[in-house]
């Protein structure tokens, strides 16, 4: 699969992390594996789309929080990674609530 993200700034997330080449390479096979699980059970409306068609416009802030949170996770730092997750999924709730 191609990322929405250049060489150099996948170095920089690498690096941010402090994840060796290897962890890059399971991080993204990770992100990976997830985006065909969810590709598996498309809605039937996208079922004739393929795999490449459907993440060609992944976002790259979708990827980079993807990465953040897997990169954080295969380094070991479980605790941070749920938090912003929790972080992430309390964000979104607050912006679906109807405005006064």
């Amino acid at each position: 699969m191609k990322f929405p993200v250049d060489e150099t700034t996948l170095n920089g997330w690498t690096s941010l992390l402090g994840l060796t080449q290897e962890q890059t390479a399971a991080t993204l096979r990770h992100i990976e594996k997830t985006l065909r699980l969810g590709y598996t059970h498309r809605p039937a409306a996208l079922r004739h789309l393929t795999f490449d068609e459907i993440t060609a416009g992944m976002n790259i802030d979708e990827l980079a929080l993807m990465f953040l949170t897997t990169g954080l996770r295969v380094a070991g730092h479980h605790e941070a990674a749920l938090a912003i997750e929790i972080r992430g999924l309390h964000t979104q709730l607050q912006n679906t609530r109807p405005s006064d």
